[in-house]
């Protein structure tokens, strides 16, 4: 009887101990991961005041865009978070909610929106920023 008990345990043991399938990611999850990484990037990027981490992740338009909008700041803080993605014809839309502290000659602004990022291309590439660009602030 005991060597049918521990007979019975070594195959519950060795018949729940087998490999695990793991799912590759899909593709649509990878490119929102790309998508994100770049917009990250821009945010980087502007808080160290570097023109050419914003050029390298944007198209000549969204780059021209996003620095005619940049007004002067001693430090910038900026924190955006995923809200949503869809993908549609004209490309990858971006839903990013941010939050920002900006200085300024001593004087603290902080704003808060939603920032919708129109991203095209493989790699992903930010084309333009249909609504709520961070970049534009302290007023």
């Amino acid at each position: 009887m005991k060597r049918f008990i521990i007979f019975i345990l070594i195959l519950i043991i060795f018949g729940c101990g087998g490999k695990k399938q793991v799912k590759t990611p899909s593709e649509e999850y990878s490119y929102t991961n790309q998508a994100f990484n770049i917009v990250e990037e821009i945010r980087l990027a502007y808080q160290n005041k570097d023109n050419t981490g914003i050029r390298k992740n944007c198209s000549e338009s969204a780059y021209r865009e996003i620095i005619a909008s940049i007004r002067p700041f001693d430090k910038a803080e900026l924190e955006f978070n995923p809200v949503f993605a869809e993908m549609e014809k004209d490309g990858y839309k971006l839903y990013v909610s941010w939050n920002g502290k900006w200085s300024y000659l001593g004087n603290e602004t902080e704003e808060r929106g939603l920032a919708i990022f129109l991203i095209k291309g493989n790699p992903p590439k930010v084309e333009r920023i249909i609504r709520g660009n961070p970049f534009r602030y302290p007023d």
